[in-house]
């Protein structure tokens, strides 16, 4: 194992909050260079879509009863009926993949095999997404062979779903902090262990630096021309992780930040942090920056121009807003202007999460799915 050597993530959102140049990239392809292969169906799939956080990540209970049946076939049905297109499966290594040796753990695989054909029945098509949150582990040699090994594997496994409702995401969110060459290479490798197995399906991968616009810039496009390159966007930091215990301890006391944000509406908000300066000084701040709808679209411009030059497809696979401290007013503008945005570029989008908070946050009431309103209604998906 080598030593770490990068920010942790809240540190990166807050810095990168602060700072120029967030991300977001179109679907289409506006091309100077070889153009994306990507079939467009599968493109037109990726347009509305949901993480699904909880099925294989950080699982609550390790069980039979968990793995079949936590989201059943008329969930999945209501997902398609409230206009997503697809999901994005959330899959920590360690449920699915011996960490020494990168064997598939088989009983965990077969669990996933019967949740892809679930959403694949209700016409939803499916992101394997290979969630690490494990920093070290990427960086130890002997950890990145087991991987290769494992990708090798599943690839193997699954290369008989469907192409046009499956596709591999190597893996969520790679960090390498000074770094960036190390993941140049492991992303080369893995993207040719999937590519021996699995010929005909697409393959989406991401930028060092937490999956951010700055990584991807450092990022080597690969030859193939049949990879969906993916971002994750939580700007601005003050509005979209206000209370979040986890997330810094400027965050953690910010309450009813507003959206859009200027200097007179968050000026009630000084006199609450006086004791409490750096907090004080990043809503001051955020009130500053003038966050609106044009401050989101301006974010986004320097990943389509990357997007344009590179001539690839791309599509933004988290955003949300913790939901527990803001105005549902404020969110319900966020969610709207971010969607927008999105729908004006034509960028393809998996809210975070169908099944934990910051986006849809699908809750049980008499036994039945319920989400977010506030966020069906503001990304322009339907009620039922």
């Amino acid at each position: 194992m080598q030593a770490k050597s990068f920010l942790t993530r809240r540190e990166f959102l807050r810095r990168t909050s602060a700072a120029a140049a967030a991300s977001a990239f179109c679907l289409h392809s506006i091309t100077t260079a070889a153009p994306s292969q990507v079939p467009q169906g599968r493109l037109e799939r990726l347009a509305t879509g949901a993480n699904i956080c909880r099925w294989f990540r950080y699982v609550r209970r390790d069980t039979e009863e968990h793995f079949a049946n936590y989201i059943s076939e008329a969930e999945a049905a209501m997902m398609a009926q409230i206009g997503l297109k697809h999901v994005r499966i959330a899959i920590h290594p360690n449920v699915l993949m011996d960490q020494s040796t990168g064997a598939i753990l088989e009983s965990r695989a077969a669990w996933l095999e019967a949740a892809m054909r679930r959403f694949h029945r209700a016409g939803l098509l499916v992101v394997i997404d290979l969630h690490n949150e494990d920093r070290e582990a990427e960086l130890s040699p002997d950890w990145q062979n087991a991987f290769v090994k494992f990708w090798t594997a599943l690839a193997t496994r699954l290369k008989g779903f469907d192409p046009d409702l499956t596709v591999f995401e190597i893996i969520n969110e790679p960090v390498f902090a000074g770094r960036e060459e190390e993941w140049n290479v492991l992303n080369a490798r893995l993207t040719a262990a999937i590519r021996q197995s699995a010929p005909q399906h697409t393959i989406m991968t991401t930028g060092a630096g937490w999956g951010g616009i700055d990584g991807l810039k450092r990022l080597t496009p690969l030859p193939d021309k049949n990879i969906v390159y993916s971002f994750h966007c939580y700007d601005p930091f003050p509005f979209t992780h206000q209370g979040a215990t986890w997330a810094g301890e400027d965050v953690k006391p910010l309450r009813g930040v507003p959206y859009p944000s200027s200097p007179e509406t968050v000026a009630p908000l000084l006199a609450a942090l006086d004791d409490k300066p750096g907090s004080r000084r990043m809503v001051e701040r955020y009130g500053n920056e003038r966050w609106n709808k044009a401050r989101l679209a301006a974010r986004f411009k320097e990943g389509i121009e990357w997007g344009a030059r590179q001539g690839v497809a791309l599509y933004c696979g988290e955003f949300g807003v913790f939901p527990v401290h803001s105005d549902p007013e404020h969110r319900a503008n966020w969610f709207r202007d971010f969607g927008q945005v999105l729908a004006e570029h034509r960028i393809g989008w998996a809210v975070w999460g169908w099944d934990e908070g910051f986006g849809l946050n699908r809750r049980y009431v008499d036994g039945k799915p319920q989400v977010d309103q506030i966020v069906v209604k503001s990304l322009g998906l339907r009620s039922i």
